[in-house]
């Protein structure tokens, strides 16, 4: 199974690597034990490893080989790999020979995906860089300290921590004194594996389906009873995000790519990310919702094949609509992520959105896009950047809490949920032959009158938000009556919200190119009284001018960008100042 696979990551490595360098190269594939507890990753082939396709030809073959034996170990015990699988080379312009050169970085950064993905398929113990430039693809091309040689350290290839050992060159003088520390050929020879017993243990080992499934005896019922999950409240500490994989988990998906991307990002920034992978058997949607029910954001990344979410994220999406369980979902924000190989990602992006609109949750941010395979992805810079600042949004967003838009299927309740268990936590089935209103999608046909519950209701409230919004504008334009006659102080007054975590505290607003218009705001008790004059006691007063105060009145410019950018300026206490928008309703 495993050779099986690095022979396709080859073939893969082999089409990349030549449209890259527009040349044909003989690439030198890794050797021995693919079930190795040890992998030793080279730098690249010398002229005669290449044509060869043996690994340490000469005087550093023969150190490497007696070091192995020091193990009680051979070749064909280990797994040898090169970073760099081709012999970098150049044309004497003279001569016309060919003569080996160093590497660039550009070619390390081009074979590291690769690499990468070749370390994740033999899942070594430990893994043992020689010589400097293997081990600055390890550190990302930063060069290793000579006291970090001979020492047991751990590093993260896509977030999974690996064992490692740095040593010198077995070419190198100081590969020799390196490897005769006590400790460390201890603790190599504790990884010794055989061949044999491996590839028994691979073939008793069953080969699961990826797709879950449910025995006929196990498919739900409809008298099943439900227990209803209500949101916690959100204590302090990291923010919690559910990232769940939708694809077929293939090596050359880029949506793993992505969103193993992403996952790295958020958790830089103190994000907890749990994850769930569709393509596991057995995952537990109970387990799923506990996990909604305290999280404030889910990541939905699948891959578009031909056409559609796919299998997997469409039954998942099934099956939390299924369970009723539509509590966890309110105000919790997606981040969509949808990648094809070929077209039609932007068709599944909008079924995604209105899925999730329609279970509750709401819209944080989105990444669509088309991508071939994985490597193209992994190798260009651009693109990962592009992921980063999609991540960083999405965590703004989470971060801010952001107030949503309302929509027709979330707020003004177009469509109603299909069937909602009841009381009891069993869910409610109606008689057969009985038509439910409720169960019906508005379609703007003519019966739309009967397939919304409450019909009137529904178009009286609709004429009367109409009436209040041309009534709104007509005193705007007349500049009669209205709020653009009130004071200050009335007006205020009149846009005041109550909270109660506001503390008690005055608030003294000097305008200071019309001083008489100066007003003093007293909040006590939840409550607001307003005066005209100033207050030099005041817990914090704030200087403006006659014009940004009205910007500030009629809703144009809230009073947190007015103190960012300039325009007013204030002493006093600030966290106060900054929870003024939310308490005036302007």
């Amino acid at each position: 199974m495993k050779q099986m696979a690095i022979k396709e990551l080859m073939r893969e490595c082999s089409a990349h690597i030549t449209e890259k360098t527009k040349d044909i190269h003989s690439l030198v594939p890794g050797y021995g034990n693919v079930n190795s507890k040890i992998m030793f990753i080279a730098p690249c082939p010398s002229a005669k490893e290449e044509a060869t396709g043996n690994f340490f030809e000469g005087g550093g073959g023969e150190v490497f080989d007696s070091f192995l034996e020091q193990l009680d170990m051979k070749r064909e015990d280990v797994y040898l790999t090169y970073a760099v699988k081709y012999r970098p080379y150049k044309i004497n312009a003279k001569t016309g020979r060919i003569l080996s050169r160093n590497l660039l970085d550009d070619e390390i950064m081009m074979f590291t995906p690769f690499l990468h993905r070749e370390i994740e398929l033999i899942k070594p113990m430990i893994i043992i860089p020689l010589g400097p430039t293997s081990h600055r693809v390890m550190y990302n091309l930063e060069p290793v300290k000579s006291e970090d040689l001979g020492v047991k350290t751990t590093v993260y290839i896509q977030d999974k921590p690996y064992s490692q050992i740095v040593l010198p060159h077995p070419s190198e003088a100081a590969f020799v004194g390196a490897t005769q520390s006590e400790a460390l050929l201890k603790d190599l020879s504790s990884f010794k594996s055989s061949p044999e017993v491996e590839k028994q243990m691979e073939e008793k080992i069953p080969i699961k389906s990826s797709t879950p499934t449910i025995k006929e005896k196990e498919m739900p019922h409809i008298k099943k009873k439900i227990i209803l999950k209500q949101r916690k409240p959100r204590v302090s500490g990291k923010r919690k995000v559910i990232l769940i994989y939708g694809g077929n988990n293939l090596a050359n998906d880029p949506t793993l790519v992505a969103a193993e991307r992403v996952s790295s990002v958020l958790t830089e920034l103190n994000v907890s990310v749990k994850r769930l992978d569709l393509h596991q058997d057995g995952y537990n949607m109970e387990d799923f919702f506990e996990a909604l029910s305290e999280s404030e954001g889910v990541i939905l990344a699948t891959t578009v094949t031909w056409y559609g979410i796919g299998g997997l994220m469409q039954s998942f999406l099934d099956k939390c609509y299924d369970s009723g369980q539509f509590a966890c979902f309110e105000g919790v924000y997606l981040f969509g992520i949808v990648i094809s190989k070929q077209a039609y990602e932007r068709d599944a992006l909008s079924h995604l959105l209105k899925s999730w609109d329609i279970l509750g949750g709401v819209e944080g941010t989105t990444l669509c896009a088309s991508i071939e395979n994985s490597a193209d992805l992994e190798t260009d810079k651009n693109l990962l950047n592009a992921i980063d600042k999609k991540a960083e949004d999405y965590y703004r967003v989470l971060n801010q809490q952001r107030s949503i838009l309302p929509t027709s299927i979330r707020d003004n309740k177009v469509l109603i949920k299909l069937y909602v268990p009841n009381d009891e936590g069993q869910q409610e089935v109606e008689p057969e032959g009985k038509t439910i209103g409720k169960e019906l999608a508005f379609e703007g046909t003519a019966g739309a009158k009967s397939q919304i519950s409450n019909y009137d209701e529904f178009i009286e409230k609709q004429q009367k938000d109409i009436e209040d919004i041309a009534s709104l504008f007509k005193e705007r334009l007349s500049n009669k009556g209205g709020l653009v006659q009130k004071t200050y102080p009335e007006l205020f007054e009149y846009k005041f919200k109550p909270d109660k975590t506001f503390p008690d505290c005055i608030i003294s607003w000097v305008i200071e190119d019309k001083k008489n218009e100066s007003f003093i705001l007293d909040f006590k008790s939840v409550k607001l009284k307003s005066k005209f004059g100033t207050n030099q006691e005041a817990d914090v007063i704030i200087n403006c001018n006659h014009d940004i105060m009205k910007k500030i009145t009629e809703g144009r410019l809230t009073v947190q960008r007015a103190f960012m950018t300039g325009e007013i300026k204030a002493k006093g206490n600030f966290t106060l100042l900054y929870k003024l928008d939310q308490l005036f309703a302007f």
